[in-house]
């Protein structure tokens, strides 16, 4: 468990997982595949044939194609949350990067 310092109060978050399943990448994202560190940012995904996609990739000609459950390493994914303040119930979106900063869990505001 790790805590971010937003501007406006702390996240308190969980590490995500060194590996996950392809599918949850989307666009924007970037990854590696297992056993190499070269990083991947998909510039477009697309449902290729149930349960594969297929991945357009920044600075390669050729797509490739990934299975849901194919375990990659994430390196960049960013999502946005709206999470509500543990004290005042105040609303806030919130945007982390997930293998950075984690799952968020619960956050506190700086109004306390």
């Amino acid at each position: 468990m790790s805590t971010t310092t937003p501007s406006n109060g702390f996240i308190v978050t969980v590490a995500q997982s060194p590996t996950i399943q392809a599918t949850a990448l989307r666009e924007g994202d970037s990854f590696a595949l297992l056993g190499n560190d070269r990083p991947l940012t998909i510039l477009a995904r697309q449902r290729h044939l149930q349960p594969l996609w297929l991945l357009t990739l920044e600075g390669q000609d050729v797509p490739i194609t990934l299975r849901d459950d194919e375990q990659i390493r994430p390196l960049r994914m960013l999502r946005a949350f709206d999470l509500t303040c543990q004290l005042c119930r105040r609303t806030a979106r919130h945007i982390l990067d997930l293998p950075v900063h984690g799952i968020p869990q619960t956050w506190v505001c700086n109004h306390h």
